[in-house]
């Protein structure tokens, strides 16, 4: 396996990287030049194999971004990010980056994106049940479905782990280590998002965890007729540190509504729309874009303008649209918040 890894510079030499391809969609991002040596000089990437990291590790093979801003005050925490059904890292880089800018540790997380959850789930006779016994199998690999196979080296769990442990080996003036206690991760000092299928495993990481943020993008798409499966009511994490953006023209619009009200978010404010408004947003933590996507309304691209690199809206110097959006999501914070966070310590 390749691993490439090193700090981003401008001026001498620059690191160029072919993107990893999307099984389902477009190869790489498509914003203009869009290359990670675009990035600033101060952000850090290593890409890294994952079976670099585990040799146990033997499929969804493509490659783990990691980020890290080398002048951005740190904020102590790392934002792990899970792509979609189909997907890899490599086309969610603009969102890995805005969140290392702002004093995240990050990671873009390759796991098993299969999925077969939305086909596979209506069909059974709970199928709330079958929806978080299956995302609880590609977090942890324990078997629990049987259209899934994934096993305890390719779980969510291990992956992570044996990447943290990975990076306290091979950078250890960065910083990793601090996200890690008994050589497990220590998930208070963790975030948690992602796109769609992605960001559906990390609400589930959220219900039985207790993590320092939860940012949904595009999700969760789960729907029992349109309504939330029971399992999105509760959760361990604090309703305060969940966060939300879709598209009103995605097609899983109404169950993305239905399990942000599941969740109850509601308290906090309707959805605001962030093209329209500026942060704070009203203090909402949900929000609600309408947004053309790059390319314009085709197929599914509502459902990833909110995230992917393929289809989030940029401005005419490439900067995303959604960015001070992404910024608000993932630094947010109010006073209930704040003294959850006193009384952990």
């Amino acid at each position: 396996m390749t691993r490439f890894s090193g700090r981003l510079a401008s001026g001498g030499a620059v690191m160029l990287l072919v993107l990893a391809c999307n099984p389902e969609k477009q190869v790489g991002p498509r914003s203009p030049d869009f290359d990670v040596a675009a990035a600033p000089a101060a952000l850090v990437l290593h890409i890294v194999a994952p079976q670099t990291t585990d040799p146990a590790i033997d499929n969804a093979l493509d490659n783990h971004y990691v980020w890290l801003d080398t002048t951005a005050k740190s904020n102590h925490k790392l934002f792990v990010f899970l792509p979609g059904t189909g997907q890899n890292p490599s086309i969610f880089q603009l969102v890995q980056q805005a969140s290392a800018r702002l004093g995240y540790h990050v990671i873009g997380l390759m796991y098993p994106t299969g999925g077969g959850l939305a086909k596979a789930c209506p069909t059974t006779p709970d199928p709330s049940t079958c929806y978080e016994n299956a995302r609880l199998e590609i977090i942890d690999g324990i078997d629990r479905v049987a259209f899934l196979d994934v096993n305890a080296a390719n779980s969510i769990d291990n992956r992570l782990t044996k990447l943290l442990q990975y990076l306290v080996r091979q950078y250890p003036d960065e910083g990793w280590d601090r996200f890690l206690l008994r050589d497990q991760p220590k998930w208070s000092q963790i975030a948690v998002g992602g796109h769609s299928q992605g960001g559906g495993n990390a609400a589930v990481i959220a219900k039985i965890r207790l993590v320092a943020r939860v940012v949904l993008f595009s999700s969760v798409t789960d729907s029992i007729h349109t309504e939330a499966p029971s399992w999105v009511a509760t959760h361990v994490t604090p309703v305060e540190r969940y966060y939300g953006i879709a598209h009103d023209r995605d097609g899983f619009y109404r169950p993305i509504r239905a399990g942000w009200d599941s969740l109850g978010l509601g308290v906090f404010g309707a959805p605001e729309m962030p093209e329209t408004n500026s942060p704070p947003y009203g203090g909402t933590h949900t929000l609600v874009t309408d947004l053309t996507p790059q390319g314009g309304f085709v197929g599914t691209n509502a459902h990833g303008a909110p995230s992917n690199d393929l289809n989030t809206p940029l401005g005419p110097d490439g900067t995303p649209v959604l960015l001070p959006a992404w910024r608000y999501l993932l630094t947010a914070r109010d006073e209930a918040e704040e003294i959850a966070e006193r009384d952990e310590k």
